[in-house]
Protein backbone atom coordinates (compact mmCIF):
# COMPACT_ATOMS: atom_id res chain seq x y z
CA UNK A 1 0.00 0.00 0.00
CA UNK A 2 1.66 3.17 -1.29
CA UNK A 3 1.28 6.06 1.44
CA UNK A 4 1.25 9.55 0.89
CA UNK A 5 2.63 12.49 2.61
CA UNK A 6 1.19 16.31 2.76
CA UNK A 7 5.01 17.24 1.61
CA UNK A 8 5.19 14.68 -1.19
CA UNK A 9 1.89 15.93 -1.94
CA UNK A 10 3.43 19.60 -2.61
CA UNK A 11 6.23 18.38 -4.24
CA UNK A 12 4.72 16.93 -6.81
CA UNK A 13 1.85 19.34 -7.78
CA UNK A 14 3.92 22.78 -7.05
CA UNK A 15 2.30 26.27 -7.05
CA UNK A 16 -0.80 26.51 -9.47
CA UNK A 17 -0.92 29.50 -12.12
CA UNK A 18 -3.48 31.18 -9.72
CA UNK A 19 -1.34 30.84 -6.84
CA UNK A 20 1.59 32.35 -8.71
CA UNK A 21 -0.70 35.60 -9.87
CA UNK A 22 -2.09 36.50 -6.63
CA UNK A 23 1.72 36.37 -4.83
CA UNK A 24 2.81 38.37 -8.00
CA UNK A 25 -0.04 40.77 -7.19
CA UNK A 26 0.36 41.33 -3.44
CA UNK A 27 3.94 42.01 -4.15
CA UNK A 28 3.04 44.74 -6.67
CA UNK A 29 0.72 46.09 -4.06
CA UNK A 30 3.31 46.26 -1.73
CA UNK A 31 6.00 47.53 -4.05
CA UNK A 32 3.02 50.52 -5.12
CA UNK A 33 2.29 51.20 -1.31
CA UNK A 34 5.99 51.12 -0.52
CA UNK A 35 7.23 53.39 -3.83
CA UNK A 36 5.69 57.27 -2.17
CA UNK A 37 6.90 56.53 0.60
CA UNK A 38 10.70 56.17 -0.82
CA UNK A 39 10.15 58.90 -3.24
CA UNK A 40 8.86 61.09 -0.29
CA UNK A 41 11.98 60.35 1.75
CA UNK A 42 13.88 61.20 -1.00
CA UNK A 43 12.51 64.35 -1.96
CA UNK A 44 12.50 65.32 2.34
CA UNK A 45 16.03 64.63 1.64
CA UNK A 46 16.31 67.10 -1.46
CA UNK A 47 14.42 69.79 -0.11
CA UNK A 48 16.82 69.69 3.73
CA UNK A 49 19.82 69.95 0.86
CA UNK A 50 17.89 72.86 -0.58
CA UNK A 51 17.25 74.65 2.69
CA UNK A 52 21.23 73.68 3.81
CA UNK A 53 22.32 75.67 0.38
CA UNK A 54 20.21 78.97 0.96
CA UNK A 55 21.71 78.67 4.73
CA UNK A 56 24.83 78.91 3.53
CA UNK A 57 23.88 82.12 0.99
CA UNK A 58 22.36 83.46 4.31
CA UNK A 59 25.80 82.98 5.85
CA UNK A 60 27.74 84.47 3.03
CA UNK A 61 24.93 87.46 2.66
CA UNK A 62 25.70 88.55 6.54
CA UNK A 63 29.15 87.49 6.48
CA UNK A 64 29.84 90.26 3.45
CA UNK A 65 27.53 93.11 5.14
CA UNK A 66 30.08 92.85 8.31
CA UNK A 67 32.60 93.24 6.38
CA UNK A 68 31.38 95.96 3.97
CA UNK A 69 28.75 97.34 6.16
CA UNK A 70 26.06 97.04 3.31
CA UNK A 71 24.29 94.24 1.81
CA UNK A 72 25.65 93.22 -1.89
CA UNK A 73 23.67 94.60 -5.02
CA UNK A 74 21.45 92.84 -7.05
CA UNK A 75 22.88 94.06 -10.64
CA UNK A 76 26.15 96.35 -10.38
CA UNK A 77 28.50 98.43 -11.69
CA UNK A 78 31.95 96.81 -12.72
CA UNK A 79 34.99 98.55 -14.40
CA UNK A 80 34.69 101.62 -16.68
CA UNK A 81 35.31 100.01 -19.81
CA UNK A 82 32.53 97.54 -19.89
CA UNK A 83 29.81 98.01 -18.25
CA UNK A 84 30.02 102.18 -18.17
CA UNK A 85 28.31 104.63 -16.09
CA UNK A 86 25.28 104.55 -17.60
CA UNK A 87 25.09 100.78 -16.13
CA UNK A 88 21.19 99.72 -16.34
CA UNK A 89 19.59 102.80 -18.01
CA UNK A 90 16.38 102.20 -20.52
CA UNK A 91 16.90 103.26 -23.85
CA UNK A 92 14.21 105.85 -22.99
CA UNK A 93 16.41 107.27 -20.09
CA UNK A 94 18.70 110.25 -19.92
CA UNK A 95 22.05 108.97 -20.64
CA UNK A 96 21.75 105.85 -22.43
CA UNK A 97 24.70 105.30 -24.52
CA UNK A 98 23.18 102.69 -26.67
CA UNK A 99 25.78 100.06 -26.41
CA UNK A 100 23.53 97.77 -23.97
CA UNK A 101 26.21 98.13 -20.91
CA UNK A 102 23.29 97.14 -18.62
CA UNK A 103 23.66 93.64 -20.15
CA UNK A 104 26.81 93.13 -18.61
CA UNK A 105 26.70 93.48 -14.80
CA UNK A 106 27.48 91.19 -12.29
CA UNK A 107 25.55 89.57 -9.35
CA UNK A 108 25.39 89.55 -6.19
CA UNK A 109 26.13 85.68 -6.36
CA UNK A 110 29.42 87.26 -7.38
CA UNK A 111 30.45 89.18 -4.87
CA UNK A 112 29.71 87.05 -1.68
CA UNK A 113 31.75 84.08 -3.57
CA UNK A 114 35.02 85.04 -1.13
CA UNK A 115 32.42 84.75 1.88
CA UNK A 116 31.66 81.20 0.19
CA UNK A 117 35.18 79.48 0.31
CA UNK A 118 35.01 80.05 -3.57
CA UNK A 119 37.74 82.65 -3.89
CA UNK A 120 39.43 80.94 -6.38
CA UNK A 121 36.08 81.19 -9.06
CA UNK A 122 35.99 85.22 -7.29
CA UNK A 123 39.78 85.57 -8.65
CA UNK A 124 39.40 83.92 -11.90
CA UNK A 125 36.73 87.01 -12.70
CA UNK A 126 38.44 90.03 -13.96
CA UNK A 127 36.53 92.97 -13.07
CA UNK A 128 38.00 95.25 -15.19
CA UNK A 129 35.79 93.51 -17.35
CA UNK A 130 31.99 92.21 -17.66
CA UNK A 131 30.93 89.49 -19.79
CA UNK A 132 28.90 88.35 -23.05
CA UNK A 133 25.45 87.19 -21.14
CA UNK A 134 23.58 86.57 -24.07
CA UNK A 135 24.84 83.32 -25.51
CA UNK A 136 24.68 80.85 -23.02
CA UNK A 137 25.70 78.05 -25.53
CA UNK A 138 29.33 76.75 -24.16
CA UNK A 139 30.64 76.94 -27.79
CA UNK A 140 30.13 80.89 -27.33
CA UNK A 141 31.11 81.81 -24.12
CA UNK A 142 32.66 85.18 -23.11
CA UNK A 143 36.60 84.06 -23.34
CA UNK A 144 37.72 86.86 -20.92
CA UNK A 145 35.67 85.41 -18.03
CA UNK A 146 35.92 81.87 -19.74
CA UNK A 147 36.90 80.11 -16.52
CA UNK A 148 34.53 81.89 -13.93
CA UNK A 149 31.35 82.14 -15.86
CA UNK A 150 32.21 78.15 -16.13
CA UNK A 151 32.57 76.74 -12.59
CA UNK A 152 29.87 75.12 -11.26
CA UNK A 153 29.63 75.78 -7.60
CA UNK A 154 27.23 73.28 -5.52
CA UNK A 155 25.75 75.54 -3.14
CA UNK A 156 23.94 77.45 -6.20
CA UNK A 157 22.05 74.02 -7.14
CA UNK A 158 18.91 72.69 -5.62
CA UNK A 159 19.39 69.07 -5.95
CA UNK A 160 15.52 68.68 -6.81
CA UNK A 161 16.15 70.49 -9.77
CA UNK A 162 17.14 67.39 -12.29
CA UNK A 163 16.03 69.12 -15.57
CA UNK A 164 18.07 72.54 -15.67
CA UNK A 165 20.97 72.78 -17.48
CA UNK A 166 22.79 75.73 -15.66
CA UNK A 167 24.81 76.96 -12.60
CA UNK A 168 21.98 78.62 -10.11
CA UNK A 169 18.88 77.69 -8.85
CA UNK A 170 18.63 80.55 -6.19
CA UNK A 171 17.96 84.02 -7.02
CA UNK A 172 18.34 87.49 -5.54
CA UNK A 173 14.98 89.60 -4.98
CA UNK A 174 14.30 92.83 -6.34
CA UNK A 175 11.08 92.95 -4.24
CA UNK A 176 8.01 94.20 -5.85
CA UNK A 177 9.10 96.12 -8.81
CA UNK A 178 8.07 94.75 -12.12
CA UNK A 179 11.33 95.90 -13.97
CA UNK A 180 14.98 95.93 -12.71
CA UNK A 181 14.84 99.08 -11.17
CA UNK A 182 14.68 99.58 -7.34
CA UNK A 183 12.53 101.78 -6.61
CA UNK A 184 12.18 102.78 -2.92
CA UNK A 185 8.42 101.87 -2.83
CA UNK A 186 9.37 98.25 -3.79
CA UNK A 187 12.63 97.63 -2.80
CA UNK A 188 13.58 94.37 -1.24
CA UNK A 189 16.58 93.66 1.08
CA UNK A 190 19.05 93.65 -2.01
CA UNK A 191 18.70 97.06 -4.71
CA UNK A 192 21.00 97.85 -8.10
CA UNK A 193 24.24 99.61 -7.42
CA UNK A 194 22.84 102.51 -9.04
CA UNK A 195 19.70 102.62 -6.38
CA UNK A 196 19.99 103.67 -2.62
CA UNK A 197 22.16 101.30 -1.04
CA UNK A 198 21.10 98.05 1.24
CA UNK A 199 21.71 98.13 4.59
CA UNK A 200 20.37 96.86 7.78
CA UNK A 201 19.24 100.10 8.81
CA UNK A 202 17.13 100.34 5.81
CA UNK A 203 15.10 97.39 6.45
CA UNK A 204 12.77 98.90 8.79
CA UNK A 205 9.87 95.93 8.37
CA UNK A 206 12.34 93.83 9.91
CA UNK A 207 15.16 91.14 8.71
CA UNK A 208 13.12 88.04 9.71
CA UNK A 209 9.69 89.74 7.70
CA UNK A 210 12.07 90.35 4.40
CA UNK A 211 13.13 87.60 1.76
CA UNK A 212 16.33 88.08 0.34
CA UNK A 213 16.70 85.22 -1.97
CA UNK A 214 14.30 82.47 -3.71
CA UNK A 215 14.47 79.71 -5.73
CA UNK A 216 13.79 79.11 -9.38
CA UNK A 217 14.06 76.44 -11.97
CA UNK A 218 17.07 76.38 -14.15
CA UNK A 219 15.92 76.31 -17.86
CA UNK A 220 16.36 73.17 -19.57
CA UNK A 221 18.14 74.68 -23.11
CA UNK A 222 15.35 73.31 -25.24
CA UNK A 223 12.22 75.55 -27.33
CA UNK A 224 10.42 72.51 -28.12
CA UNK A 225 9.16 71.69 -24.78
CA UNK A 226 8.43 74.26 -21.64
CA UNK A 227 9.94 73.70 -18.29
CA UNK A 228 8.92 75.85 -15.08
CA UNK A 229 12.19 78.03 -15.55
CA UNK A 230 11.09 79.05 -19.21
CA UNK A 231 10.24 82.80 -19.57
CA UNK A 232 8.27 83.50 -22.78
CA UNK A 233 10.19 86.49 -24.47
CA UNK A 234 8.74 89.16 -26.37
CA UNK A 235 5.65 89.03 -24.99
CA UNK A 236 3.60 92.93 -25.20
CA UNK A 237 2.12 93.00 -22.03
CA UNK A 238 0.34 96.37 -21.93
CA UNK A 239 1.82 97.20 -18.36
CA UNK A 240 5.32 98.41 -19.52
CA UNK A 241 3.41 101.64 -21.05
CA UNK A 242 1.91 102.87 -18.16
CA UNK A 243 3.46 106.31 -16.74
CA UNK A 244 1.56 106.65 -13.12
CA UNK A 245 3.88 107.81 -10.68
CA UNK A 246 3.42 104.41 -9.20
CA UNK A 247 3.95 102.54 -12.17
CA UNK A 248 5.96 99.25 -12.04
CA UNK A 249 5.24 98.82 -8.17
CA UNK A 250 3.24 95.97 -7.81
CA UNK A 251 0.86 96.38 -4.58
CA UNK A 252 -0.47 99.48 -5.99
CA UNK A 253 -3.72 99.82 -7.00
CA UNK A 254 -2.68 100.81 -10.68
CA UNK A 255 -0.63 97.61 -11.18
CA UNK A 256 -3.08 95.68 -9.20
CA UNK A 257 -5.61 96.78 -11.36
CA UNK A 258 -3.50 96.08 -14.79
CA UNK A 259 -2.12 92.58 -13.32
CA UNK A 260 -4.85 90.39 -14.34
CA UNK A 261 -4.55 92.17 -18.05
CA UNK A 262 -1.02 91.04 -17.94
CA UNK A 263 -1.41 87.65 -17.08
CA UNK A 264 -4.20 87.34 -20.10
CA UNK A 265 -1.85 88.13 -22.18
CA UNK A 266 0.80 86.47 -20.84
CA UNK A 267 -1.02 83.55 -21.22
CA UNK A 268 -2.52 84.24 -24.69
CA UNK A 269 0.96 84.86 -25.89
CA UNK A 270 2.15 81.46 -24.11
CA UNK A 271 -0.42 79.16 -26.51
CA UNK A 272 0.10 80.86 -29.73
CA UNK A 273 3.71 81.01 -28.91
CA UNK A 274 4.84 78.01 -27.54
CA UNK A 275 8.27 78.15 -28.49
CA UNK A 276 9.07 81.27 -28.12
CA UNK A 277 11.01 80.50 -24.62
CA UNK A 278 14.18 81.63 -22.96
CA UNK A 279 15.09 78.58 -22.17
CA UNK A 280 18.19 79.32 -20.51
CA UNK A 281 17.34 80.72 -16.83
CA UNK A 282 19.90 80.51 -14.17
CA UNK A 283 22.70 79.73 -16.33
CA UNK A 284 25.26 82.12 -15.08
CA UNK A 285 25.19 82.66 -10.88
CA UNK A 286 27.85 85.49 -12.28
CA UNK A 287 25.34 87.59 -14.32
CA UNK A 288 23.08 90.16 -12.45
CA UNK A 289 20.21 89.84 -15.01
CA UNK A 290 16.66 88.57 -14.39
CA UNK A 291 16.14 84.65 -14.88
CA UNK A 292 19.82 84.31 -14.33
CA UNK A 293 19.86 85.45 -10.62
CA UNK A 294 17.19 88.10 -9.24
CA UNK A 295 13.44 87.17 -9.46
CA UNK A 296 10.49 89.56 -8.64
CA UNK A 297 7.64 89.43 -6.35
CA UNK A 298 4.73 89.77 -9.02
CA UNK A 299 3.15 86.07 -9.20
CA UNK A 300 2.59 83.97 -6.06
CA UNK A 301 5.41 80.98 -5.72
CA UNK A 302 4.65 78.47 -8.25
CA UNK A 303 1.76 80.25 -10.11
CA UNK A 304 -0.41 78.67 -12.60
CA UNK A 305 0.80 81.69 -15.32
CA UNK A 306 3.89 80.91 -17.10
CA UNK A 307 6.62 83.54 -16.88
CA UNK A 308 6.72 86.09 -19.43
CA UNK A 309 8.88 89.09 -20.46
CA UNK A 310 7.88 92.04 -22.88
CA UNK A 311 12.06 92.33 -23.62
CA UNK A 312 12.72 90.62 -26.81
CA UNK A 313 15.42 87.87 -27.46
CA UNK A 314 16.53 87.14 -23.59
CA UNK A 315 13.92 87.77 -21.63
CA UNK A 316 14.78 90.14 -18.84
CA UNK A 317 14.13 93.97 -17.84
CA UNK A 318 10.61 93.62 -17.50
CA UNK A 319 7.78 91.31 -16.77
CA UNK A 320 7.11 87.93 -14.14
CA UNK A 321 10.22 86.26 -13.33
CA UNK A 322 8.93 84.11 -10.29
CA UNK A 323 10.04 81.63 -7.22
CA UNK A 324 9.34 78.48 -8.27
CA UNK A 325 10.46 75.11 -7.25
CA UNK A 326 10.37 71.23 -7.85
CA UNK A 327 9.25 71.17 -4.12
CA UNK A 328 5.68 70.48 -3.49
CA UNK A 329 3.34 73.15 -2.31
CA UNK A 330 5.76 75.63 -2.47
CA UNK A 331 9.37 77.28 -2.60
CA UNK A 332 12.19 77.99 0.23
CA UNK A 333 12.87 81.11 0.80
CA UNK A 334 16.12 82.38 2.53
CA UNK A 335 14.72 85.84 5.02
CA UNK A 336 17.00 88.58 5.65
CA UNK A 337 18.04 87.21 9.50
CA UNK A 338 19.35 84.14 7.81
CA UNK A 339 16.40 81.90 8.25
CA UNK A 340 14.99 79.72 5.49
CA UNK A 341 11.25 79.05 5.22
CA UNK A 342 9.20 77.00 3.13
CA UNK A 343 6.32 79.41 1.38
CA UNK A 344 3.05 77.79 0.56
CA UNK A 345 1.61 78.28 -3.22
CA UNK A 346 -2.07 79.62 -1.52
CA UNK A 347 -0.06 82.89 0.05
CA UNK A 348 -2.23 85.57 -0.16
CA UNK A 349 -0.41 87.96 -2.91
CA UNK A 350 -0.73 91.13 -0.23
CA UNK A 351 0.90 89.40 2.60
CA UNK A 352 3.12 88.10 -0.75
CA UNK A 353 4.54 91.45 -1.36
CA UNK A 354 4.34 92.35 1.98
CA UNK A 355 7.49 89.76 2.71
CA UNK A 356 9.18 90.93 -0.57
CA UNK A 357 9.91 94.55 1.00
CA UNK A 358 11.88 96.02 3.55
CA UNK A 359 9.96 98.98 4.71
CA UNK A 360 6.85 98.25 3.50
CA UNK A 361 5.25 99.22 7.11
CA UNK A 362 2.71 96.05 6.67
CA UNK A 363 2.15 93.43 9.34
CA UNK A 364 2.57 90.20 8.50
CA UNK A 365 1.57 87.23 10.97
CA UNK A 366 3.40 83.89 11.04
CA UNK A 367 -0.03 81.72 9.97
CA UNK A 368 -0.16 83.95 6.71
CA UNK A 369 2.91 81.86 4.84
Amino acid sequence: MRSSSPRAHLARHGFTLIELLVVIAIIAVLIALLLPAVQSAREAARRAQCVNNLKQIGLALHNYESANSVFPWTQGKTGGLFPQWTNGLFPWEPGYDGFGHEWATWSAHTLMLPFMEQTAAYNAINFSFGANWYTPKPNTHDPCQLTAINFTIASFLCPSDGRGVGRNNYMASNGTNFDWHSRAGGAGLLTRASSFPSTIAAVTDGLSNTIAFSERPRGDGNNTQYSPGDVYNAVPIHVRFLNSPTAYIMQTPDMQAALPGAIAECDQFARSNPFSTWDWSGFYWASGNYNQTIFNFVLTPNHRSRDCSPWGGVATGFGFFTPRSYHPGGVNCLFGDGSVKFIKDSINPMAWYALGTRQGGEVVSADMF
